[in-house]
């Protein structure tokens, strides 16, 4: 099979919202997604703003053979404070990597994630951070993700 990853813009839009509710039932394990309107258009108000400042870069993965969407991946910028380590303080941060099931271990995921570093040395990036579950951190791994150490989170917001 041959896969091809197309970059899009708000164009797509109603698209993209599916593909979103999509990772927001597997992640989040929400079954009743529609029911979580709020959510749905906050989102919806996240891509409006960001893919239109170019803060954030959206991409399908393709399946050449059926011109079918098989996956999708996306990256959002932001400014830190520069440091030693980067100097330039943007970062970008993956999220929505997601590949349908009846496709994964095809080499999607791989192809869709070294297109997003691709996206973020384009942006001037300097480093990429991701949350990652189980099943997909081997592959974050073998492209050269490491865990990051003393990394913490407050959740009382």
């Amino acid at each position: 099979m041959e896969i091809i990853i197309k970059k899009i813009g708000i164009e797509s839009l109603n698209l993209l919202m599916d593909w979103r509710k999509k990772v927001l039932s597997e992640v989040f394990m929400l079954n009743d997604i529609e029911n979580h309107s709020e959510l749905i258009l906050n989102n919806e108000n996240y891509y409006k703003e960001h893919l239109t400042d170019g803060t954030y870069s959206a991409f399908f993965a393709i399946n050449v053979d059926t011109n079918e969407i098989i996956g999708c991946g996306g990256i959002c910028y932001q400014d830190e404070m520069p440091s030693p380590d980067n100097l330039t303080g943007k970062n970008g941060y993956l999220m929505n990597v997601y590949i349908e099931p009846k496709y994964r271990n095809c080499g999607a995921g791989k192809k869709i994630v070294e297109t997003l570093i691709l996206d973020a040395k384009e942006h001037n990036a300097h480093k990429i951070y991701l949350e990652s579950s189980d099943m997909a951190k081997k592959l974050y791994e073998e492209i050269g993700f490491v865990d990051m150490i003393n990394y913490m989170e407050f959740g009382g917001v």
